[in-house]
Formats: structure tokens, C-alpha cells, sequence
């Protein structure tokens, strides 16, 4: 004897046969017999032990409602959305700030003190460097300048080789009035001299070649005050006149 349930086609035709079975007997208007209960939950119980084998059998026997309702669809959230973002301001040249110019205070011109001997003209420490044992002829008066020109001569100073013919340093200064000093500088830029502002007083420079000998001849005018210096080198360099005789005159 056969004592697996049925399956597949086998399955669908006796549900089929026992839905049918269960449908005649309920339009017959003859007293159903007692057993009429027992075989419709017969039916139900084969049918709830087979597990209704699928939903088609079940649907065949009209015992589960059809179709199952379609579950709501869910919504998926939606992504949260992101702030419109404004349109930026328009960029704005900003120029770098210009600092406003400061103004240099103008070094207050200092009194001059003539020395009154041509080996106090610069430092002790300096003299033998800056004049290379070149004796010192004694004063002769104003030899700088534009022929005599200009405001007195206080103290000339001359280092010269006797032997040489125009090689040689010559060291003029004087004191008068600022009125002096700065008529004496217009007299030296229409020679030729290039003058500016040199800290807290004037420089004027020339450099002129001699018509005679190969050399050259330099001019060096410093006014300060009331107080100037010209120096005048032909053919005898030096290293720091001018600051040395600065120092001593002006400290």
C-alpha cells in the first residue's frame, strides 16, 4: 500500500474531485447525512496536512481568499536635499595698502672748528696712511677753488714732492656766513661741480684732466654750516680724506 501524499498533478485532481464532491452535496436538498460534516473537515484536514501543497490548491478549494492584496508600495525616503547655495558675492579688488611716505628728519648742520695747524687736519692715527710721507710745504694761500674766487681761505695745506711737477694735495678751508657757503656752491656748479645733500650738509665733486700732463685732478667741496673744505688731488689718491677731516672739523 501507497502511503505518500499525493503530489503534483495527482494533488490538483483530488483536490479538484473533493471541492466538487463538497459543492454537490451542498446544493442537494435531501437531509444530509451526519457524516456530511466529518467528510468536509476530512477535506480541510487533508488539505491543512498537505500544507495546500501551493497556493493553487488552496484557491481551487476556495478557502483562502484571492488574490492576497499587494502590500503599499514603500516610499524610500528621499535624500535630503542640499540648500541652494546663493550666488557669491561679486570679488572686490582690494589694492594693498600704500604706506603713506614718512618723512626724514633734515640732520641739523653743525659748527665747525678750524683747526689751525695742517698736522691737526685729520687724526693723529690717520695722518702717516692718508699722506704717505709726503712732506708738507708751508701755507701759500688759496690754491683751490676757481681762481681765487669766493669767500677767504682761513687755512691752505699742501703735501707736495718737490720733486714732482704737479702731483700734490691741497687742503683749503674757511668759515664765514651760510650766505657765503651757499653763493660759494652756486660759483662751483657753473664750473663743472655736481653737488647734492650729503646728511646734514652739501658735497660737490669735479674730476678734470690736465692739459699738460697725463693726470687727472680731483675736486671735493663739503660746506656744513657756515663752515667748508676743498680739497684738490692730482695725481695723489687717498682712502677716507674727507671722513677724516670731517671728524676732526665737525667731531
Amino acid at each position: 500500500m501507497n502511503t505518500e501524499p499525493p503530489t503534483g498533478d495527482d494533488l490538483q485532481r483530488m483536490l479538484v474531485s473533493m471541492k466538487q464532491t463538497v459543492l454537490d452535496r451542498a446544493g442537494d436538498p435531501r437531509p444530509a447525512p451526519r457524516r456530511r460534516g466529518r467528510r468536509i473537515g476530512i477535506a480541510v484536514g487533508v488539505v491543512a496536512l498537505f500544507g495546500l501543497g501551493a497556493t493553487s490548491g488552496a484557491v481551487a478549494l476556495g478557502m483562502i481568499p484571492q488574490p492576497f492584496t499587494a502590500a503599499a508600495p514603500t516610499t524610500e525616503p528621499s535624500e535630503p536635499t542640499a540648500p541652494s547655495t546663493p550666488a557669491s558675492a561679486p570679488v572686490q579688488e582690494i589694492p594693498d595698502p600704500v604706506p603713506s611716505p614718512t618723512s626724514t628728519p633734515t640732520p641739523t648742520a653743525r659748527a665747525g672748528a678750524l683747526p689751525t695747524d695742517c698736522r691737526v687736519l685729520v687724526p693723529a692715527t690717520e695722518y702717516d696712511r692718508l699722506f704717505s710721507g709726503t712732506p708738507l710745504a708751508d701755507p701759500a694761500g688759496s690754491e683751490a677753488g676757481s681762481g681765487g674766487e669766493g669767500p677767504p681761505v682761513d687755512l691752505s695745506c699742501i703735501w707736495r714732492d718737490p720733486r714732482a711737477d704737479v702731483s700734490g694735495l691741497v687742503v683749503n678751508l674757511g668759515a664765514g656766513s651760510s650766505e657765503e657757503a651757499r653763493d660759494y656752491e652756486g660759483l662751483l656748479a657753473r664750473s663743472g661741480y655736481s653737488c647734492a645733500d650729503s646728511g646734514p650738509g652739501r658735497l660737490c665733486t669735479m674730476t678734470t684732466t690736465d692739459t699738460v700732463y697725463p693726470v687727472d685732478t680731483t675736486f671735493t667741496y663739503y660746506s656744513e654750516g657756515a663752515t667748508w673744505v676743498l680739497i684738490r688731488q692730482t695725481n695723489f689718491p687717498t682712502n677716507g680724506l674727507l671722513a677724516a677731516i670731517q671728524q676732526q672739523v665737525w667731531g
